[in-house]
Formats: structure tokens, sequence, C-alpha cells
């Protein structure tokens, strides 16, 4: 599309519809009228394509370089100019060519130009940034020498408008040779490009630094994972550990100890007056024991992988709770039996995790337990009507790590955790675990 203006000072003869003669003042202002009339309309055509082009090109989510070629020649199509070129300020506020220019040969000198605005006096920053552009002879004549300059010669003419995204400079545009000359009409579609662009611009930069950012944060998220699997890792060894002298040692110990207190018992010594005292030893031992063999089962990595199925681990698992706690309980289990290993393995310490926070902390009478399958994978809530807490207080307390763990075991999965409690409101864990991983 070519936009044709009519110099200021063209007077269009014609006859009026009321037969007035052709040079009559009213016949003049009416001709007047029609002629900036259809320049404003020709204008807000031109300008309108500008934009247009500028937004299907952007939506077709090209290479910059292609879309600023295929820009320039929307653009020269409506200037009239032969050739079309971006010019991008770079370090140091030189100005160089933006990659791909159009109309341009591949060996044309301009390819290698480079204008540095805080050395050449002014000339290169008047040319390119004046907002106050004077045409003479359908280009701009400083411009042109800009060009000579610089060993480009064959411009016929030129324009070159600034480009700019908000108040930051990105650079210029510039057209070149047009075959009637360069009118203001062109240098205001030139503009409207410029500003359109210059918000491209802004969007390929943000959306590039976004990308950057969400790089960064896929680094860190997995290196957060690595750290989180080596401190779980360590801490089941340390469990394994802990069980193992456990089992090994103490345990052992305390039964080498009730069987020398049976033989003694039961010899002549035992049959005496001491045999009250002797039974309730033994009737303190077996406590003891009872209490360390289910500390051994609340430690051991190993009792946290059940080798049942999930429905029946959670049901054991609840089911000591009553018997050791006394606590009443409502469950409610609606579980897929197909879950992966690693998935009920997860579910269960966590379930197991926030049982003993209640066993131990909460002073309960009764709990409510809920699985279900939902959104490609499983819900679980536990409740009671306990003391409550305070979440962040809790959170950070020394050697009270139970519900961190929770929380991170979940976001390790690829789920979520969320704990809902007051003082004197009881506690809710709720979490989320994909059932797929």
């Amino acid at each position: 599309m070519e936009v044709v203006t009519m110099p200021a000072g063209h007077r269009h003869e014609a006859s009026g519809s009321d037969g007035g003669s052709p040079s009559s003042p009213g016949a003049t202002h009416a001709s007047g009228r029609s002629r900036t009339t259809q320049r404003l309309a020709k204008v807000q055509i031109t300008a309108s394509v500008a934009l247009a082009a500028v937004s299907a090109l952007m939506q077709a989510d090209l290479e910059l370089p292609d879309f600023f070629n295929r820009l320039g020649k929307t653009m020269a199509g409506l200037t009239g100019a032969r050739k079309i070129a971006f010019w991008r300020m770079g370090h140091r506020s030189v100005l160089a060519l933006q990659l791909e220019p159009y109309g341009f040969a591949a060996n044309s000198p301009i390819r290698s130009l480079k204008f540095d605005l805080a050395a050449d006096g002014g000339a290169a920053e008047r040319a390119f940034f004046a907002d106050d552009l004077d045409l003479s002879n359908g280009t701009s004549p400083e411009l042109d020498d800009l060009w000579r300059a610089n060993g480009l010669v064959g411009i016929r003419n030129s324009v070159a408008v600034p480009w700019r995204a908000g108040d930051r400079r990105i650079g210029a545009l510039a057209a070149y040779d047009s075959r009637r000359g360069f009118t203001n009409d062109d240098v205001w579609a030139l503009r409207v490009a410029a500003v359109a662009t210059g918000l491209v611009w802004q969007y390929r930069e943000a959306e590039e630094e976004l990308d950057v950012t969400v790089e960064r944060l896929e680094v860190a998220e997995a290196a957060r994972r690595r750290l989180l699997d080596n401190v779980a890792a360590g801490g089941d060894q340390a469990r394994r550990r802990f069980a193992s002298a456990l089992h090994d040692d103490s345990l052992q110990l305390l039964t080498a100890a009730e069987l020398q207190l049976e033989r003694i018992s039961q010899s002549a010594y035992g049959a005496g007056p001491n045999a009250a005292q002797l039974d309730q030893v033994k009737a303190t031992l077996k406590k003891v024991e009872d209490s360390l063999r289910r500390l051994l089962s609340n430690v051991s990595p190993e009792s946290l992988d059940p080798p049942v199925s999930l429905f029946d681990a959670i049901r054991e698992r609840l089911e000591s709770l009553r018997i050791q706690a006394g606590i009443e309980l409502d469950v409610d289990l609606q579980l897929d039996g197909d879950l992966p290993a690693d998935v009920s393995s997860v579910v269960f310490k966590n379930v197991s995790e926030a049982l003993t926070n209640i066993e131990k902390h909460a002073h309960a009478t009764r709990v409510r337990v809920s699985a279900e399958m939902i959104d490609g994978g499983v819900a679980v809530a536990v409740a009671d009507n306990g003391t409550g807490f305070v979440v962040t207080e809790s959170l950070y307390l020394p050697g009270h790590i139970g519900l961190t763990a929770m929380k991170e075991r979940a976001q390790l999965a690829g789920g979520w955790c969320r704990i809902r409690t007051e003082p004197g409101a009881g506690a809710k864990v709720e979490f989320w675990i994909p059932s797929t991983r």
C-alpha cells in the first residue's frame, strides 16, 4: 500500500454542485476540507496497517531477524521506500544495524556501519533521533550527509525516527530510497511502527528474562530436591544406626536381664520374702522393653515402608494408636490397591508422622483419618480434637522436625501438604500425593 499525500499548496479544481465558480472562496474551503479529510483517513489507515502488521508478526512467533525483515517489507510498502532498517543502540551508545534489514544486498556496506553517538559531535544523534525532523525535497538532508560521510553512496533519500520502548531508547527506524520522496505522513507511519515494535521488543525481553528466571528456578529446585534427598537419606541412615543399636544393644541387654531375673525368681533365693519385689521388677522391665520396642517401630525406616497394602498398613498403625493411647478412631479409607510402592511409602510415612505427633503432643481423645483418590493422586486428611498449636512456632522448634518432614516429603513427591490448627481447636493435616511419579 502506498500513501500519496498532495502538496499543501495544491488546489484541486472542480465545479461545485451549486454551480459556483471553482475559484470561489466556498469551493476552495470545501476542497481544502475534503483533502484534509482524505489525508487524515489515509494516515489513519496507514497507522492501522502498521499496527496490524506488528501484531500479526508478533503472533506468528518469528525469530527476531525474520520479524524485522518482514516488518521492513510491510513498512516499505506503506511508505514507498525500497529499503528499511532498524538500528539498535548497543554498548556505550554505539548504534549498529539490527539484523535483518529489508532491501539491502548481502554485501552492502551498511551492514558494517556503526555510529558512536558520543564521539561524532552529535551528528548521528540529531540525524537519527530528532523529533522535529525537517524534510526537504522528500528527504532528511542531515541523514543523507551522514550516510555519505560514512562511505554509503547511492542513497537517494532517507528518513529516520526514534525507536523507543516507553522512556527507554532502543535505537532508530530508518527508511531509504522512496520513489516519490518521503512525506510527513510516511514519517508518521514509521513512528507508529517504531512505537509498536518497541512494545514487541519489551515483550520479547521480558519473555527472555522470564525464561532465564524459570531456568534458574528449575536449577535451584533440582538442587533443593537433591539436598532434601540427601537429608532424607542421611536421616534414614541415622534411623537405621539408632534402630540397630537399640535392637542389638539395649533390647538384647534388657532381654538378658529379664532371663536372669526369671532364673533368680525360680531359685531358692527368689522364693522367699523377695518374690513380690522380683515380680515388680520383672513387670517394670517388661514395660521398659515394650516401650523400647514401640520406639524401635517408630524410628526404623523399614517400618515406614509397609510390606502390606497401604490400606492394611494404615489400619494397623491406627489400631496400634487405639490400643496404646486409648484414642477413639473415625476411619474412611477409599484407596486404590494398585498404587506404586514409592507413592504408598510417602503416604504411609506422612500418616505415621501425623499420628505420632498426635500421640506425643495432642492429648486428643478422637482422631479422624480419611483418604481418597482424587485429581490423579491420593488425598489424605488426619484431624484430631486435641490441644492444637501455633504452626509457625512448631515448624522451627529444635528437635521438632515432623511437620517440616511431612511438608518436604509431599513436595518432593510432587504434591503438597497443609497444616491447619490453632491453640485449643485441635489440628488437621492434609496432603496430596500424585499417584504416578
